[in-house]
């Protein structure tokens, strides 16, 4: 399955500089060229994909992801958005804010950390 990916390269403006493969932020060096991955397995991962995206004819905006990986995606998404209801829900019932806003941050963490 293909997907178009919004943003090729990575590449923040600025201050919020991520990985190019897993996208997790990266710290700017004080010197030299900055950083475009995190870990070698995300230079790898991302070698390995630009070669095989050249044999299959693909786009800079298009990825291949396995049925699990999109699929494993949508359910993350779909807890998200679940937890973004209820937060709605929850507010409109009266409950304090600050709870709210605790429990979709710890729903959300428990998401992203997820891999």
């Amino acid at each position: 399955m293909t997907i178009h990916h919004p943003e090729p390269g990575g590449r923040g403006s600025g201050d919020d500089l991520r990985c190019e493969w897993c996208r997790r932020p990266l710290h700017r060096q004080p010197i030299g060229r900055p950083k475009r991955f995190c870990r070698q397995s995300c230079r790898q991962r991302a070698y390995e994909a630009r070669r095989r995206s050249t044999e299959l004819g693909l786009g800079d905006d298009e990825l291949v992801v396995t049925r699990n990986e999109l699929d494993d995606a949508r359910d993350r998404l779909a807890e998200v958005t679940d937890a973004l209801d209820a937060a709605r829900t929850d507010l409109a019932d009266g409950v304090a804010a600050h709870r709210v806003l605790d429990r979709l941050i710890d729903t959300i963490s428990s998401v992203t950390e997820t891999n």
